[in-house]
């Protein structure tokens, strides 16, 4: 099976249960980089580091490149810039609360991770195991972003929801 679809019609169906979270405030895609307007002050419980940095920054401007797809992660370029200045120090931060919110949606912890890259930080997220914890039978064999939307090619078995 091949998908192809506009990252806006993607976000359309992520919150078709319900919106997303008030801390994104935008999110487009040009090319193979989606941009995000991410207000960090609106992040429920943060660590007392983070909500210091909030405060001092508010908006933060995400861009998250693609840089590929493999062992059913996809990884991203990451650049963050708050009131003109980069704001990559903030990502190692962000994922505690991002990662607790996935969980208390039902999804396995840790799905998101940031790692060192090499000029810029990457974005790692483990998109088969979000598949497997929600619907079993279906393997993500291939994932892209190209001309602002996602290209998703997987193999559909016996499929049992979970």
């Amino acid at each position: 099976m091949d998908i192809t679809l506009p990252v806006d019609e993607a976000l359309a169906l992520a919150a078709a249960r319900e919106p997303l979270p008030p801390l994104v405030r935008s999110v487009r895609a040009v090319g193979s980089t989606i941009h995000a307007e991410i207000d960090l002050r609106l992040i429920p419980d943060p660590p007392t580091a983070l909500r210091f940095a909030a405060a001092a920054v508010g908006v933060v401007s995400v861009a998250a490149r693609f840089t590929g797809y493999a062992g059913g992660v996809a990884t991203f370029e990451i650049s963050a810039q708050a009131r003109a200045i980069p704001a990559h120090k903030l990502l190692n931060h962000v994922t505690g609360p991002v990662n607790a919110a996935l969980a208390r949606k039902g999804l396995p912890d840790g799905l998101v991770e940031v790692r060192r890259g090499t000029d810029e930080p990457v974005l790692a997220l483990r998109v088969q195991e979000a598949v497997t914890s929600r619907v079993e039978g279906v393997t993500v064999t291939g994932l892209d972003v190209v001309d602002g939307a996602l290209r998703v090619s997987a193999s559909v078995g016996p499929v049992t929801l979970r």
